[in-house]
Parts: structure tokens; C-alpha cells; sequence
């Protein structure tokens, strides 16, 4: 990129002072040199900002859509709100992590842009990574230990109101609302999954 534009700009200055100094029919050739320079130059500049914004769309898309099975895992069995189901050993689904991951160490959103979605996004990648690391040691508790106290503390735990769960949910709920990757029908749906 620096060679390119760099390349670009000598000969921009070379057309110039050529241009200044001809005189004549001959003063059209450095002209249309310079305006086609300039031209190279804007589409240079015209194509990374175009390729940028297309980055930034299709990272927002697959956050979105990451963020969204997420909602899902969380509002399926075994995370779902019925109590009524038996606490038992199980193997706990973990949340998808990715798309968030990918976006964040690309740096394709905009730090002037997307500060508070990138802030958010460090939040929820941080909980999401504590939450799944919860689920493990629930999952070793429980299939080591096993016995009945043990597993009904972990669900109710897993389940209280000031739990990791709603804390999940909590978040998740404030991410999807967030301006870039709000959809209409998501406010409607989060709430129905609490």
C-alpha cells in the first residue's frame, strides 16, 4: 500500500511540474496523465474503504447470527426455566465464541465507530469464557461427585435469580439490542426466552 501510493504520488508531482512547464497541444499529455493518476489514486482510496465496509458487514452478520444460537442454546433444555425437570449428570452445551473472537483480534469493526460495541463485545467474550468454564467444573462436580445434593446445588445455582444464567441472558439480551446488530423482531424474542 505505501510503495503504491507512494509510486502514485511522484508521479502525480512529475505530471504536475511536466504540466506547468509544456506549453501547446503538447500540454494535453500531462493533463490526462495527472487526471488519470488522480484516478488511481481514488480508486485505491474508493476500494479500501468499500473493502472495509464490507468486512465490518459480514463480521456484524456472523456476530449477529453466533449471538442469536447462543439465545437459543440458552433458552433450550437443560439451561431452560422449568425447575421441574430432575437435576442429573449431564454434559452442558457451551456457547459459541467465534465470530466474537474473530472480529475482535481482526480489528475489522472501527474503534471510533464501534467502541461501545467492541466494549460489550469484550464484556460478553470474557463472561461467555467463564460461563463455559463454569459448565466444566459443574460437569466434573457432578459426574465425580454425583450425589443428589450436589447435582440440585448446581441447578439451582445454575438457575438462581442473581445466577451465571440470567447474568448470560442478561447481556445477551443488551448485545442483540445494541444499534449494529439489532434486528426488529429480537427484542420480542429475548424476552420470551427469559
Amino acid at each position: 500500500m505505501l510503495v503504491t501510493a507512494g509510486s502514485l504520488a511522484v508521479a502525480f508531482v512529475v505530471s504536475a511540474v511536466w504540466w506547468t512547464r509544456s506549453s501547446g497541444l503538447s500540454s494535453f499529455e500531462p493533463t490526462v496523465q495527472v487526471l488519470g493518476l488522480l484516478g488511481g489514486i481514488t480508486g485505491i482510496v474508493a476500494e479500501r474503504w468499500a473493502a472495509g465496509r464490507e468486512r465490518r458487514a459480514e463480521a456484524l452478520q456472523a456476530i449477529g447470527e453466533e449471538l442469536r444460537d447462543n439465545r437459543r442454546i440458552l433458552a433450550a433444555p437443560p439451561f431452560a426455566v422449568d425447575t421441574t425437570q430432575p437435576a442429573r449428570r449431564q454434559v452442558y452445551p457451551r456457547l459459541s465464541l467465534s465470530a466474537v473472537n474473530a472480529a475482535l483480534s481482526s480489528a475489522v469493526l472501527s474503534p471510533r465507530r464501534d467502541e461501545a460495541l467492541v466494549g460489550m463485545l469484550h464484556d460478553w467474550r470474557n463472561e461467555a469464557e467463564i460461563f463455559n468454564h463454569q459448565l466444566s467444573l459443574a460437569e466434573i462436580l457432578a459426574f465425580t461427585n454425583g450425589s443428589d445434593e450436589v447435582l440440585r446445588d448446581l441447578h439451582q445455582g445454575l438457575h438462581s435469580a442473581d445466577g451465571p444464567l440470567e447474568r448470560m441472558q442478561e447481556q445477551l439480551a443488551a448485545l442483540l439490542a445494541a444499534p449494529p446488530l439489532a434486528r426488529p423482531g429480537d427484542a420480542r424474542t429475548v424476552g420470551r426466552a427469559r
